[in-house]
């Protein structure tokens, strides 16, 4: 939605989702452009809740998976068991690229629902290489 200032319209959504899913598009990601729980004064109003768009794609998807983005200090694990709760089986986590660690218990939250998880460090292009977070082992 972030493309569209998270203005797009439930009936709007619904045509563009049921095309992409009739196209066997392999997942759909839904959510505010700041992520689950992303519409706010800070970060600026949908013209509908997370929850209404993702209730709408769900009800019209039969073949994609139907995925959302958690940006954790935006949104909450109980938002991610909400969505999983109306349909969501994919989500992407983002964190800032100094901050992975934040990330930790929303990735174990997801994968304890069953849910395909990825994890990603926005901004990465802001710090140099040599303070990049060490992978463990």
């Amino acid at each position: 939605m972030g493309c569209m200032r998270s203005a797009t319209g439930l009936d709007h959504v619904r045509k563009i989702a049921a095309a992409l899913d009739e196209a066997r598009v392999d997942a759909i990601e839904v959510s505010h452009g700041d992520g689950l729980n992303g519409s706010s004064f800070n970060y600026g109003f949908g013209a509908h809740t997370d929850w209404e768009w993702i209730e709408v794609v769900a009800d019209v998807v039969r073949h994609s998976v139907l995925t959302t983005l958690l940006i954790p200090g935006i949104g909450t694990i109980e938002d991610l068991h909400h969505a999983y709760k109306l349909g969501v089986r994919s989500v992407r986590i983002a964190t800032h690229c100094t901050e992975a660690d934040i990330s930790k218990q929303h990735i174990a939250a997801a994968r304890d629902l069953g849910m395909d998880t990825a994890g990603f460090l926005m901004m990465s292009h802001m710090i140099e290489p040599r303070l990049w977070p060490s992978r463990p082992g």
